[in-house]
């Protein structure tokens, strides 16, 4: 065995979607994690594919959402169709408030790749075929226990992200585990190609008597294939290409023409959420925290929210520009936005098996026509641009929701839009110097997004963390308050 240097480390455990996006945010903000992966080697599965727009416009913030959309497929509507492939109803994502108003669907191996690559670029690899086989804690933070076949070290780290999917060891020496409950049903998922005409742009959401099948497009004319699997089918064989494609023949009552299969794996869906994602010292992310229905589409987005949350206030925390009581908000926000997952998820699950009830007694499935504006408000709870942390002791009153135009904000800073001229704003700018940017709206383009008189607090993360009328600089003294609360200002001081 040999043992590490004493210096302190953020040690990522899993380079999936959350562990990589993680380490991507951590260099960003001046942080050089360490990232380890069991795997011996990237792997070539689908898994999660969709990246909703509010994630897009995360990724644009973090400067890699270019490479996202030149390989992604541009998903833009979705069709719900019944038996005899009739439609019940199609959603738009058009008007839903974002400058990506589709979801980019990829594989997620290629969504993995892009972000080793950009990694690699920042001069940070992953160690590949590298086990966790304990997280302990010690008396000025962890010891970690690594193992790369038959030698081990002791690694001293200042704080663990659990990343390392379902099983995830750093939320087992949390003793927490993953509440909730496991769906009906077992399911495959799929890589493959079809013959079945269908719509460009376009994910197809089959219901029948018997099940459902989700055709969802992939970059080279490849397709996401969710469908249930015959309840006499036990064991967790994997079907042949021929059985695949004759259970979706018999599940859409249609010639599917499936074929090329690259790979298909079963599975049950579940929801469940960890009863703590962190501890203060370990934080958890991904699959390691939360399980969603795949029909929702949101839990590699949730992942990645994960990841973007914890990376800028740990940067802070490393650097000294803020009090490690900010790392407490983590557990909390993301809390609040993984129930929030969680709900729409099981929502989206509890239509279509309802649908297929339907269908299974005879009758052909409707859904209510809503209004515009509804159906806006429906599809931007889909797409997450409705996703808050309102209810944090981070945010304050009217506060914690996206804010519409931060992927245009640049920097890892804190932004403040309010008028050039308010008054109070030089003393700002020097007590937070290097952590805040006052942004004038009349001048920056944002007038549209800001009412008159209002000063608001876009976080690094591009959720607005305060927002408050200027009534004779009231406004600015709450607001320096508000930053004091977490912040440390320039010189060290709080006063």
């Amino acid at each position: 065995m040999t043992t590490a240097s004493t210096e302190p480390t953020v040690l990522i455990v899993g380079a999936g979607p959350a562990g990589l996006f993680a380490a991507c945010e951590l260099v960003r903000h001046g942080v050089r994690p360490r990232l380890v992966e069991q795997r011996s080697a990237p792997h070539r599965e689908a898994r999660g594919t969709a990246l909703q727009p509010a994630v897009l416009e995360m990724l644009a913030r973090a400067g890699l959402v270019e490479p996202f959309l030149e390989a992604g497929v541009h998903i833009k509507h979705i069709q719900l169709l019944g038996p005899g492939l009739r439609e019940i109803a199609s959603e738009h994502f058009a008007g839903t408030g974002s400058p990506y108003e589709f979801q980019c669907s990829l594989p997620q191996w290629r969504t993995e790749a892009i972000l080793r690559t950009h990694l690699a670029d920042q001069g940070l690899d992953v160690e590949f075929g590298t086990e966790v086989a304990s997280v302990e804690d010690s008396a000025d933070g962890l010891r970690v226990t690594l193992t790369r076949g038959d030698k081990s070290e002791v690694v001293p780290a200042a704080y663990v992200l659990g990343a390392g999917g379902g099983h995830s060891v750093t939320r087992h020496s949390m003793h927490e585990h993953l509440a909730g409950e496991t769906y009906d049903g077992r399911y495959y998922v799929a890589d493959a190609r079809i013959g079945l005409a269908c719509p460009s742009e376009c994910a197809r959401l089959i219901v029948g008597p018997t099940a459902f099948v989700l055709l969802s497009p992939l970059p080279d004319d490849r397709w996401l294939i969710f469908v249930n699997r015959d309840e006499s089918d036990v064991g967790d064989r994997a079907p042949t290409e021929a059985e695949l494609a004759s259970l979706l023949d018999a599940r859409t009552d249609a010639v599917v023409a499936l074929h090329d299969l690259r790979w298909v794996s079963p599975f049950k869906m579940h929801k469940r959420l960890a009863t703590r994602l962190a501890d203060g010292r370990r934080f958890l992310l991904g699959d390691a925290a939360h399980l969603s229905s795949p029909l929702g589409g949101e839990g590699l987005n949730a992942a990645l929210m994960d990841a973007a949350d914890i990376a800028w206030k740990l940067g802070l925390v490393l650097r000294g520009a803020a009090t490690p009581p900010l790392l407490d908000s983590y557990a909390v926000e993301r809390g609040l936005a993984d129930q929030h997952v969680l709900k729409v998820s099981d929502e989206v699950h509890a239509m279509v098996t309802g649908l297929v009830a339907t269908c299974r007694g005879g009758g052909f499935p409707e859904v209510p026509v809503g209004t515009p504006q509804q159906n806006v408000m429906s599809s931007r709870r889909r797409l997450m641009l409705d996703v808050s942390y309102a209810g944090s002791v981070l945010v304050g009153p009217q506060a914690g929701d996206r804010f519409a135009a931060g992927h245009r904000l640049d920097g890892v800073g804190h932004h403040l839009i309010v008028s050039a001229k308010t008054a109070g704003l030089d003393r700002l700018r020097a007590r937070w110097h290097g952590m805040l940017s006052i942004v004038d709206p009349a001048k920056e383009g944002f007038a549209g997004a800001v009412p008159d008189r209002a000063a608001i607090l876009v976080r690094p993360d591009g959720f607005i963390g305060f927002r408050e009328v200027i009534r004779e600089g009231l406004a600015i003294d709450a607001l320096d308050a508000h930053l004091s609360s977490y912040l440390v200002p320039a010189g060290g001081t709080s006063s």
